[in-house]
Formats: C-alpha cells, structure tokens, sequence
C-alpha cells in the first residue's frame, strides 16, 4: 500500500524575473505619471515664466487664462465634478444662474458669495448633506453618497477658484 502514495514533488517558491520587471515597470511608470502632475500644476506654470519678457509673461498669462484659467490639477478635476453636479442649478460661474434656477424657488445661492463667507467644512457639511430651505424641502440635494469626501473636496477646491477668478475680474484698479 505504501508503494502506491506517490510522492508529490516540492517545489521551490521564486520570483519570475518578468513579475520583478513588471513590478519594476508599473513603480516607474506610477512615479512618472505622478511627477507629470506634479509639473503641470499651475505653480509650475508660473514658475516657468521667470525667462520670458514681460509681454511673453503677459501672452503666456492670457493663454492660460483663456484655456484653463490657470487651474490647479485638484481644480480641474473639481471642475469636471462640479459641472457634472453643480453647474444645472449654479450655473457656469457660480452665480446661481443655471439652466435649472428658474424652477427653484428659492433661487439657488451665488457661489462666489458663498465661498467668502464659509468655511470649507461648512461647505463640505452642505454640499455632502445638502440644504434645507425654509420650507423644509432640500434646496440643494445631499451629493455625500454620490460624490464621497474626495471629490467633494475637488468641488471645494474648484469654488475657491471660481470666487478668485470673480475677485480678480471685477477688482477695480
């Protein structure tokens, strides 16, 4: 009977050399695309314009302004969100003029205002939880499932830019 049990072979644990360069590839790859987001933030971007004369400052400061308005990467993703959500009811700048303020009553609130006087976890708590208006109905829906904390965060940041891009462009000099 015992000249039946085969013996089953052992074998040794190792490392493929492919899975370490997989590995290899996938860490180097994470890290490029990391330091491209990194470099593309719009610190950067200013950083950049050290060499340029003041009219190449002020063409390279009108270009992005006209492309992305200068916007950090969390705000560009803040924008995406905020559009997605936000924008129907709020509108494009945040002045409570969107395709949808018409039918509400109270009008949605203007951002821009909004965001000078809150905090951001006052915006967070109303934005995750929504807004109750007087008589008891939500004016803004809770988004706190749908979107969770970081993307509420992006919008956070992206409202903190929509105001500053409002400041500046009706600061009298």
């Amino acid at each position: 009977m015992k000249e039946d049990i085969k013996k089953t072979p052992k074998v040794k644990a190792h490392i493929s050399p492919v899975i370490i360069t997989l590995v290899l590839v996938f860490v180097v790859s994470a890290s490029a695309f990391l330091l491209g987001m990194k470099a593309f933030s719009s610190a950067n971007i200013h950083t950049k314009t050290e060499g340029l004369s003041p009219e190449g400052q002020d063409l390279l400061g009108d270009a992005l302004a006209k492309t992305m308005r200068g916007l950090t990467n969390i705000q560009i993703a803040g924008k995406k969100y905020y559009e997605q959500y936000c924008m129907v009811c709020h509108g494009e700048q945040g002045k409570g003029d969107g395709f949808n303020a018409f039918n509400l009553d109270p009008r949605p609130k203007d951002l821009t205002v909004v965001v000078k006087t809150t905090g951001n976890e006052a915006l967070f708590k109303a934005v995750s939880d929504g807004t109750i208006g007087a008589n008891g109905r939500f004016q803004c829906p809770p988004w706190g499932r749908t979107l969770g904390e970081d993307k509420i965060n992006v919008i956070i940041a992206y409202l903190h830019a929509l105001e500053e891009s409002f400041s500046r462009d009706t600061d009298i000099h």
